[in-house]
């Protein structure tokens, strides 16, 4: 009982201190804010023009994130802590868009059919693109790989490619109880696109992958460290030990996918802040990034 108590103390207390981070740093997304630049909108799927750059190399990219929006392009709905992404390092002649996922999406697999018509078809003027998927975006890139008709470069980050537990709803809210429970419930999504990275999903039994060789395939894979002092890294650590095993949301084994095609990188980053690490480290093997 005591051990429990402490417990849900800690989990307070990274509550407190990530909501003082958010409000402190301003750099998350709003409801009502505009989002310009949309290049392309549909139910399944948001490309966001972030840097307009030359036409030799094009970088679109997943953080895992779900947003909609109105006619006006403003925001009506987000998931927790969601911020535009940050294109400054990348050079003059390339171009970097992001993609999101409507609430109202019907999944990964027509997202990621949507998202490779759209690179077939409108985006033929590019010398060299590069896919760049983070949690349950590169699990939609590696399945949508499969109907992209040129070589391209595609790097997947923590990818659960068999899924998820802390995907499951039914599950969390069958195994956790009290502050737990309502922490887990307020983090972790439970729309189309999150339901899919369940383990044993529709999606799942049904993924193919196979389309990774037939591209220059970066997948990195995480782990907690050993020792974190951020508060979203303390959470995501105490959640890993309760059965995930890997960096937080996506278990190690889950994220073993491998092709002749593919270069391994393992990281010791937490799933919140795999993103930023995977993308300094993949430079040295996309060097027109």
């Amino acid at each position: 009982m005591k051990r429990r108590k402490i417990n849900i103390f800690v989990l307070t207390v990274i509550g407190i201190l990530s909501v003082i981070i958010a409000i402190i740093r301003k750099t998350f997304v709003v409801k009502g804010q505009t989002i310009d630049k949309i290049e392309y909108e549909s139910e399944n799927l948001i490309i966001h023009v972030n840097k307009q750059g030359g036409k030799k190399n094009l970088v679109i990219l997943g953080s895992g994130y779900s947003l909609s929006i109105d006619e006006n392009n403003k925001v009506i709905k987000h998931d927790l802590f969601l911020s535009l992404y940050n294109a400054k390092g990348y050079g003059k002649n390339t171009t970097v868009m992001s993609i999101f996922y409507p609430f109202e999406s019907k999944g990964l697999e027509q997202a990621g059919k949507e998202l490779s018509d759209f690179i077939n078809s409108k985006l033929k003027e590019y010398e060299e693109i590069t896919l760049i998927g983070h949690s349950k975006c590169g699990v939609c890139f590696a399945n949508a790989t499969k109907w992209i008709e040129r070589k391209i470069n595609i790097v997947t980050v923590s990818a659960s490619f068999y899924g998820t537990p802390v995907a499951d709803k039914e599950k969390i809210e069958a195994t956790l109880k009290g502050l737990e429970k309502k922490v887990a419930l307020i983090i972790f999504g439970n729309h189309n696109v999150d339901k899919d990275i369940k383990i044993n999903s529709k999606f799942m039994r049904e993924a193919d992958y196979s389309g990774l060789k037939n591209h220059n395939h970066i997948n990195v894979m995480s782990t907690c460290p050993k020792k974190s002092f951020n508060p979203i890294d303390l959470l995501l650590m105490y959640v890993d030990k309760k059965g995930v095993n890997g960096d937080g949301v996506a278990p190690f084994a889950s994220q073993k996918l491998k092709f002749k095609s593919t270069t391994t990188v393992i990281i010791e980053k937490t799933h919140a802040h795999s993103l930023s690490k995977a993308i300094e480290i993949i430079k040295q093997y996309i060097p027109n990034l």
